[in-house]
């Protein structure tokens, strides 16, 4: 296993993050990061304190909203993996900041990646809870075309993570396997066969400081880690998009929300609905990386 310190890591100055944006050079050497390896970490991209703020909100919600499923014992019953849990937050603040859903780095990023017309139908979180076990190597999209291209084609779907505090491999970092979004193989959509092929090729483990962000391939091979320590480790999840593509989910935004949205964030999440109130129903589920 490769060292993850340092592995695929672009470091924003205070200067970038001021500004909003990565010098050419920074920007050049993300855009080629993420192009070998099918993922990217962006490291200074958030005021760590912004973050802790964001994280107590998150909790928060998260506790409301596993109340009603019957807490941890009730996720259980659909996990795929012990301990390992997913969540929709609402979109309002603070998990509708503009910081979060339009962050004027990431952008540029994903945009030299997937183009001028970004779209995002999907924000989800995923909390590995004391106690978590090994998920099995997946990939969270397969073959834009299935079995009829035998090449490589560029990244159309990838997924902005933000961690919500330090990952460590001893809180349950996600495992990732670069290069593998390069691989054309459709039989490997059997996890069995998945597994045994990642068993012989080099992972990482993405161990980032609070105040990180992770841009990754849907197609890189991955998974959830144990989580040793006494803390849930936890992230947000937004999938972006080219425009172009077809996807069958979709959000609800309240309108509040999206009355408040700059242009640009209402363009990006355009064909959502948008809808008075967030209804108030759980929706946690168990599955997580």
């Amino acid at each position: 296993m490769k060292k993850a310190e340092g592995y695929g890591i672009v470091q924003v100055t205070h200067e970038e993050r001021t500004a909003g944006a990565l010098g050419e050079g920074r920007f050049t050497e993300a855009l080629r990061t993420f192009r070998d390896a099918g993922l990217v970490v962006l490291e200074g991209v958030y005021d760590p304190a912004w973050v802790a703020d964001l994280r107590r909100a998150f909790d928060r919600a998260l506790k409301e909203r596993m109340a009603a499923v019957g807490g941890l014992k009730g996720v259980q019953q659909t996990a795929h993996e012990k301990n390992h849990l997913s969540f929709y937050p609402p979109l309002v603040p603070p998990f509708s900041d503009p910081q979060i859903v339009l962050n004027p780095i990431a952008t540029q990023v994903m945009e030299g990646l997937l183009g001028g017309d970004l779209r995002c139908t999907y924000y989800h979180s995923n909390t590995s809870y004391p106690g978590s076990g090994t998920q099995g190597v997946h990939r969270d999209s397969g073959l834009l075309f299935g079995p009829e291209v035998s090449v490589p084609l560029p990244v159309t779907h990838l997924v902005l993570n933000v961690p919500l505090c330090d990952f460590t491999e001893a809180n349950g970092s996600t495992e990732v396997w670069p290069g593998t979004h390069l691989i054309v193989d459709h039989a490997l959509d059997d996890r069995g066969k998945l597994a045994e092929r990642a068993a012989a090729l080099a992972s990482i483990r993405t161990n980032v400081p609070l105040g990180s962000l992770i841009l990754r391939d849907l197609r890189t091979w991955h998974r959830g880690m144990p989580n040793r320590t006494r803390s849930a480790r936890t992230m947000l999840a937004l999938v972006y998009r080219r425009g172009w593509t077809g996807d069958g989910t979709r959000l609800d935004i309240p309108q509040e929300t999206w009355d408040g949205w700059p242009e640009r964030a209402r363009r990006i999440f355009r064909g959502n609905a948008v809808i008075k109130d967030i209804e108030e129903q759980p929706c946690v589920s168990g599955q997580s990386s």
